[in-house]
């Protein structure tokens, strides 16, 4: 659990020059928020990074800049002495670049490519990729605005009659480079586009490579039918899979690393607002990048899987056509040479660029519904927003009948279950796991005379648990809750809402199921992974909360943009979002230096005064800085041909009572907004005050307590004489003595029988013996309860009496063993027979000896056993 270090940074707040990257430079006219603004509810990724640089959204224009120039400059500043002059003229100077590019619409979303070349620009409606500057060149000393190259993508595809773009996602597979790479656009009428982007083709702008629309594949029986979605303005009708297969958001199901499931970066993952999963599987470009054990792994899955289903084809037909088509399709990969083979770097290992098989469809079956079973009344879970974590890869089958290890390090922050988390509009999160997993699967060819039906089934996702993140004063139908990945662990994560930025970590709970599922001692394994799935697997803490009133001149909708996740040296672990010329950022505690808890420190944590809450710094604001809105008013507000008149005399007209009356709602709006930000300061105040006031009695009744003690002691460290506290501080300091001593005893204890109960498996020896035992017993109970204590006492003696006939039948043959072995006695052999040596006569004798003493120790103790039961009853 991250610990909050600090909060907004002084590099980032007023009077610092970094404030103003989020600060606008609109006139604050007091004009009512724009229909546009309100109406939208959807997800707010106006924030992105490319390394330590950040894009920001403010007045629907596009800036850059460089977060630890932005710290080294402020730093700088701090610690050197200059004029008034050199700080004015440094303080007027822009910590930022404005990027132009030809957007008209409200933009909504801001998508980096991986390798930082492009851009992507999603607004309500339309997309554009932008070319991308290099960081040296953004940070020039010209602080003009630079036009970057910019393409719009699909121009007639993405249109504004059209359904709008709620996902845009950077194919984890793809092909990148300055001049290329591959995008994928979901639309929220369900139609998935790919579009393989290269700047030395126009048309690959214009037209996607693979178009989908999920509501005719859905019922798709075949893959020689059209799947592409219907042209602009043409005719769709209308179909119940209109409100069913709404699209909230997508994801991919893997980063395209060798660590986890290879099909995990090719499946494609599609939320449905009433709460239906989606999968399209494998979804890939022409050409892709394969990790160096990928194909590897998923012919070592497919093989020997193919083989055990074709063993008994008739109940496994279904199964066995979907692992053939793996098959064909793997066959072709392998056939294949590469394209290029991309060399590893320090955080990418070695991988190839291959094309996609042409044996099969580009457009893979559509798998699902994958429904979550929330035992709510209501069907529809309205969600916003999904991530999917993907399984680990199993090295295992891999490696099977190879004596090398393979270097691929799983890691314990690993899982072999796929984990999907869900957040919905009413501000809470599902967390489940996808068992089972998702594969290759294609429709099968067109078959004349044949009826064909999809094989298409609902499958139920296991619900681990739902967590409730937004307050009950902060639930509105605008709240869109969007997850933001941690840099350090794989099952951790943010989510921000309207209001908060909360952080949510799975990676302990995760590392005790993933030991249960993989251990091979699976006795109690059900009543512990019945236990691990009823109690809390996530660790819930808020990060960074916002109060609405802090910021009351806004005319936007209260929704803060998804929160970015730093990890540097320069700047730590630092955590980042904004709104409304305000940024609002954590300095969080890194993971390597988190502290160990324990009982004592817990105590010590107990007795200790009570802390004040950490809060955020005090944000002055906008509207205390902002221009007047009455200087405007005149060229917004004033028909051009009433503005003569306002330097003549007053005159009692309508005309005049309309313009009095539109100049008081704009500044009793203004009025209305400096009163609230300076009752606002006038609460933190006094609260300030009262705080301040605490503190002072506690500090002052810990000088008390400690003038007390000190009093007590003299110069040379010793209490003095006659001293009346004393004996009390002798007596607490044994009680406290004696209470430590306890509690190491009581440890012991219970740490003994843990260990008795169960702290190492039995042995072979062991559990014969302790069955024997239960046989024994359970055949005096059964005689006890029919009352036969006669024939108890008379096997008892049956025992007594065979034990001394084989003691008397030992001793006599140790005797014949010692006289044959004399040979001076009568019985010894003639010369003529053959002789056994001594040697090999007395290892014999020495093992008969062995013998009967062993027998004769449990016959011993079987008596005192069958003597102790005839006692007891």
């Amino acid at each position: 659990m991250p610990k909050v270090i600090s909060y907004t940074p002084p590099w980032l707040s007023r009077p610092s020059p970094g404030a103003s990257l989020f600060s606008s430079t609109a006139p604050k006219d007091g004009s009512p928020r724009s229909s546009k603004d309100v109406e939208y509810t959807g997800p707010s990724r106006t924030l992105a990074r490319r390394g330590n640089e950040v894009f920001t959204v403010v007045d629907n224009q596009i800036r850059w800049s460089s977060l630890t120039r932005l710290k080294d400059d402020w730093q700088q500043r701090a610690r050197s002495k200059t004029s008034a002059s050199q700080k004015t003229d440094s303080d007027s100077a822009a910590p930022y670049r404005t990027l132009s590019v030809p957007v008209y619409e409200q933009i909504r979303q801001l998508i980096p490519s991986p390798n930082g070349a492009f851009l992507a620009i999603v607004a309500d409606h339309t997309v554009f990729i932008a070319v991308l500057p290099d960081s040296s060149h953004l940070s020039a000393a010209d602080q003009a605005a630079i036009r970057v190259k910019t393409y719009q993508l699909g121009p007639t595809t993405h249109v504004i009659p059209e359904s709008p773009v709620v996902s845009a996602l950077w194919h984890p597979l793809g092909v990148y480079s300055n001049v290329g790479g591959c995008l994928v656009t979901i639309t929220e009428d369900a139609a998935v586009r790919v579009w393989e982007l290269d700047r030395n083709n126009h048309w690959s702008f214009d037209r996607p490579t693979v178009a989908i629309d999920l509501r005719k594949l859905v019922d798709g029986s075949s893959s020689d039918q059209d799947f592409a979605p219907s042209g602009f303005g043409k005719n769709k009708g209308f179909s119940a899979d209109f409100v069913d297969m709404e699209v909230a958001s997508a994801r991919f199901g893997g980063i395209g690393s060798e660590k986890e499931d290879a099909w995990a970066a090719m499946t494609l993952w599609i939320a449905m607002k009433p709460g239906d999963l989606y999968a399209l599987c494998p979804l890939l470009p022409s050409k892709w990048r394969a990790p160096s054990a990928a194909v590897p792994s998923l012919s070592a899955a497919v093989i020997p899987k193919m083989s055990a289903l074709e063993e008994d084809p008739l109940d496994y037909e279904d199964q066995l056509t979907a692992c053939r088509q793996q098959y064909e399709w793997l066959a072709e990969i392998d056939n294949q040479e590469p394209l290029q083979i991309v060399p590893g770097s320090a955080t990418e290992p070695e991988s190839e660029i291959l094309t996609r098989p042409a044996n099969l469809s580009a457009i893979p079956k559509l798998q699902g519904p994958f429904r979550v079973d929330t035992s709510d009344e209501v069907d529809d879970l309205d969600l916003c927003d999904i991530l999917v974590v993907a399984a680990k890869a199993d090295t295992d089958a891999l490696m099977m009948g190879e004596d090398d290890e393979l270097a691929i390090d799983s890691g314990d922050d690993k899982s072999s279950a796929t984990l999907i988390c869900l957040s919905s509009r009413d501000g809470r999160v599902y967390i489940c796991l996808a068992l089972e997993g998702v594969e290759g699967q294609w429709l099968p060819k067109s078959r004349k005379n044949a009826l064909q039906v999809p094989g298409s089934e609902p499958s139920d996702l296991l619900l681990v648990e739902a967590l409730d993140i937004v307050r009950k004063e902060h639930q509105s139908v605008d709240t869109w809750p969007m997850f933001t990945p941690d840099a350090h662990s794989r099952y951790s994560f943010f989510v921000t809402t309207s209001h908060s930025v909360v952080f949510i970590s799975l990676s302990s709970w995760i590392q005790r199921l993933e030991g249960e599922l993989q251990s091979e001692d699976t006795a109690g394994s059900d009543f512990r992974l019945q236990i691990l799935c009823e109690g809390n697997a996530s660790v819930l803490e808020p990060i960074i909360r916002v109060d609405e009133d802090a910021n009351p001149s806004s005319n936007q909708p209260f929704h803060l943009p998804a929160s970015l996740v730093y990890h540097d040296y320069d700047l730590g672990y630092f955590l980042l979002t904004s709104h409304a010329s305000h940024s609002y950022a954590a300095v969080l505690e890194k993971p390597d230096f988190f502290p160990s808890f324990s009982l004592e420190s817990d105590a010590q944590a107990t007795n200790s005064p009570t802390i004040p809450p950490h809060r955020p710094p005090y944000q002055v604001p906008s509207i205390l800085y902002s221009d007047s809105p009455l200087e405007f008013f005149v060229d917004k507000h004033v028909p051009h041909r009433y503005r003569s008149s306002l330097k003549e005399p007053v005159l009692l007209s309508p005309a005049t009572l309309d313009l009095v009356a539109a100049a008081h709602r704009i500044l009793s709006a203004h009025t209305n907004a400096l009163e609230r930000a300076a009752s606002d300061l006038f609460r933190r105040c006094e609260r300030l005050q009262g705080e301040l006031r605490d503190q002072l009695g506690q500090v002052s009744d810990v000088a008390d307590r400690i003038k007390g003690v000190s009093s007590e002691i003299g110069e040379d460290g010793q209490r003095k004489e006659g001293s009346r506290s004393g004996a009390s501080l002798d007596r607490r300091m044994e009680a406290a003595k004696d209470r430590q001593t306890q509690l190491v005893q009581r440890y012991e204890t219970i740490r003994n029988k843990v260990l008795k109960s169960g702290g190492r498996p039995l042995s072979e020896k062991e559990s014969s013996w302790f069955s024997e035992v239960e046989a024994l017993s359970e055949s005096f109970a059964k005689e006890r309860k029919e009352g036969d204590v006669q024939q108890i006492s008379q096997r008892l003696e049956a025992v007594k009496e065979i034990a001394t006939d084989m003691l008397t039948e030992a001793k006599s043959a140790a005797a014949r063993v010692s006289l044959a072995t004399d040979p001076g006695s009568p019985a010894s052999p003639s010369s003529a027979q053959p002789r056994v040596p001594q040697r090999l006569q007395r290892a014999k004798i020495a093992d008969a000896m062995k013998m009967v003493e062993r027998e004769s120790a449990v016959i011993e103790s079987i008596t005192t056993r069958l003597a102790r039961l005839n006692t007891i009853v």
